[in-house]
């Protein structure tokens, strides 16, 4: 659940579509002896889509260890369902409409209705957890599929001793949940705007991603977040990116062969995973 939450917020870490040859970027950074590489991944999928290829087939055989965002695991979901609940309902009392006014209710009542997400369960729900619960609507009518995912597939055929996580599932619970009311609310209103064109833009994203386009779906990914508080944009996009880079340099410094397996927007933009890393003076290689 945290997991499809999580990925449908940041859906821009994306969704997609099918190629008929398939090549997500992939690239290889390096330092004076040792080399990790960078995937960038989608985190719900439909059915159809054509994403693995020979050269990321040949790199999952031969790293060390695979690092993925976090354990997306059923086990690990359950585990932090209390701190869910704790952090996305509201405990003092109060409705959701109380806290966002008449006018965003009636449109949340309306979006509601649209996706068959029941508005009596969204009332107890703080912003955030209802911007979230939300966006879920578009992608799972589109066919959508968290068990498609990127990460779910490559996670049933690497062993356990060689999976590596980037992050906690309660890390990433904190980044949606830590906002002030403010930033949750403009999350809300944000998702609530951008509902009708979500499909759309989910599809075109994919596309990019599927094509090895890693720029345009930066600049579609770009837009979509432009209602999203700073406060919140950083949170979500540019700490983590900071974190990623420190492990990264980590991982070369004890000569670690890692493939890395993370949401493609994280790799495309002004403040990407690899536009840190060059500028850290890392070498890096685009594959493919």
């Amino acid at each position: 659940m945290l997991h499809r939450l999580f990925s449908a917020l940041l859906f821009f870490t994306l969704v997609g579509m099918t190629g008929a040859s398939a090549a997500p970027a992939l690239w290889k950074v390096s330092d004076e002896d040792s080399s990790v590489w960078l995937f960038g991944s989608v985190h719900l999928l439909r059915a159809d889509t054509d994403w693995r290829g020979p050269v990321l087939d040949k790199i999952v055989s031969k790293a060390e260890r695979v690092y993925f965002e976090t354990d997306i695991s059923i086990e690990a979901q359950m585990a932090v369902m209390p701190l869910t609940f704790d952090l996305g309902f509201n405990r003092d009392g109060r409705l959701l409409s109380e806290i966002i006014g008449a006018e965003l209710t009636s449109r949340l009542r309306e979006a509601a209705a649209e996706y068959g997400i029941p508005m009596a369960t969204l009332l107890t729900m703080k912003p955030w957890m209802a911007a979230t619960t939300l966006s879920t609507g578009p992608l799972l009518e589109s066919g959508y599929d968290t068990t498609l995912g990127v990460e779910a597939v490559l996670a049933t055929e690497i062993p356990a001793e060689r999976v590596g996580f980037l992050e906690t599932p309660e890390q990433q619970l904190g980044f949606l949940a830590s906002g002030n009311e403010a930033e949750q609310i403009a999350m809300l209103v944000a998702t609530l705007d951008t509902l009708d064109i979500m499909e759309t833009d989910i599809d075109q994203m994919v596309q990019a991603w599927a094509d090895g386009q890693p720029e345009q779906l930066g600049a579609i990914f770009t837009a979509q977040m432009g209602g999203y508080d700073e406060g919140m944009v950083e949170r979500l996009i540019d700490h983590r990116n900071a974190d990623w880079v420190e492990q990264i340099d980590a991982m070369l410094a004890r000569n670690e062969e890692a493939l890395l397996v993370v949401g493609a927007a994280h790799l495309a933009g002004q403040n990407s995973v690899v536009l840190m890393l060059e500028d850290q003076g890392f070498d890096i290689r685009r594959l493919q």
